[in-house]
C-alpha cells in the first residue's frame, strides 16, 4: 500500500506462526488508529497502526505477538467501533483480527463494512478478494471497479488479480521517478505478486516474490512482515 494502507501491526504477522493460521491465513496487514480516547490507551502500544493519511505519523510495533493477543486487538477494535461506528479502519483491522483468529465469516463481514463506508479506498475489495480466495470463494473484486480511481496506483496489482495484467506489468508500472515512491511500489508488486503466485499454486515463484519484499520493503510498510509471514506460513528461510 501507499504508506501500508492496508495490512495489519508488524507484530500481528507472527500469528503465521501459529498451526492454525499458518495453514490458511499467513498473511495480514497495517493502518493505525493512534490515541483516540483514553480508553484505548491500554491498547495503544499493543496496535500502533498507522492510517490512510500519508501526512500522518507513523509507527509499528516491533514486539511480536502470538494468537493469544489476537482477542486483545479484536476488543481494541471493538471499543473504538463503539466509539465511532463510522470508523472503517477499525472495521478493517478488527476484520483481519478476526481473519487471523479463523473467524472468516465475521472478518469478512467487517471488511464489508469498512468498504462500505470508504467504498473509495481501494485496498479493501483488494483484501476482500484475497481473503475470499485463500479460502477457495470467487472474488469480488470486478464489483468494486465503479467505485476506485484506476488511474493511479495500485490500479496495476488490481488489474492484475482481475487476469488483465501481469506481474511483469505491475513491476513496470511500479517504477517512478521518486526513489521513495519507486521503493514502495516494488515492495507492493513484489508482495502481490507473491500473493498471485500463491493462489495459482506456484510455491516457488511465490517464495521468490516474498523475499524480495521481505528484503526490499520500506520499514513503515506492512507488505515486509507480511512477506516473512507468508515465507514462515509456508516453511522457507527468508
Amino acid at each position: 500500500m501507499r504508506i501500508s494502507a492496508t495490512l495489519m501491526a508488524a507484530g500481528l504477522l507472527a500469528c503465521a506462526a501459529s498451526p492454525l493460521l499458518a495453514a490458511e491465513n499467513p498473511y495480514g496487514a497495517s493502518r493505525a488508529l493512534l490515541g483516540r480516547n483514553a480508553e484505548l490507551a491500554g491498547l495503544q502500544q499493543l496496535v500502533r497502526l498507522d492510517t490512510k493519511d500519508p501526512t500522518t505519523s507513523r509507527g509499528r510495533g516491533g514486539k511480536e505477538q502470538g494468537k493469544s493477543e489476537l482477542d486483545q486487538i479484536i476488543a481494541y477494535y471493538n471499543t473504538a467501533i463503539k466509539l465511532d461506528p463510522k470508523d472503517d479502519d477499525a472495521y478493517f483491522h478488527r476484520g483481519l483480527a478476526n481473519f487471523y483468529a479463523g473467524s472468516v465469516t465475521q472478518a469478512l463481514a467487517d471488511l464489508a463494512k469498512a468498504s462500505k463506508l470508504d467504498p473509495h479506498y481501494p485496498y479493501y475489495p483488494l483484501w476482500i478478494d484475497i481473503i475470499d480466495k485463500r479460502n477457495n470463494h470467487a472474488g469480488r473484486l470486478q464489483d468494486a471497479l465503479d467505485q476506485l480511481d484506476m488511474d493511479k496506483w495500485p490500479a496495476p496489482v488490481i488489474q492484475m488479480f482481475l487476469g488483465d495484467a501481469t506481474p511483469a506489468t505491475v513491476l513496470a508500472a511500479a517504477d517512478d521517478p521518486d526513489p521513495k515512491t519507486k521503493r514502495g511500489q516494488l515492495c507492493e508488486a513484489h508482495f502481490y505478486s507473491g500473493e498471485l503466485a500463491l493462489q495459482q499454486g506456484d510455491k516457488d515463484e511465490a517464495t521468490r516474490l516474498f523475499r524480495l519484499a521481505a528484503a526490499g520493503c520500506p520499514s513503515e510498510f506492512a507488505e515486509g512482515p507480511s512477506a516473512k509471514s507468508e515465507l514462515d506460513a509456508l516453511g522457507v528461510n527468508r
